[in-house]
């Protein structure tokens, strides 16, 4: 599975904070769906524990095969 991590993401529902133990440390994270259809499309950083991951606050993973390029 490959992901990209955005700042900015549109036409998204975020869903319920959870925490999340990963090999990286510890997050609170949001699963985000489509605004429009509901499919589960990645999730949203909510909250990072570990100073180095700090940069990732506020920021979604988007998974790269639920990404389509059209007219770009």
């Amino acid at each position: 599975m490959g992901a990209f991590l955005f700042s900015q993401a549109i036409n998204i529902r975020v869903g319920a904070k959870v925490d999340m133990h990963i090999i990286i440390g510890l997050h609170t994270v949001a699963d985000i769906y489509c605004g429009d259809c509901g499919e589960l499309l990645g999730w949203k950083y909510e909250r990072a524990y570990e100073a180095s991951q700090k940069y990732k606050e506020g920021k979604f993973i988007l998974e790269k095969a639920k990404i389509a390029k059209e007219n770009w």
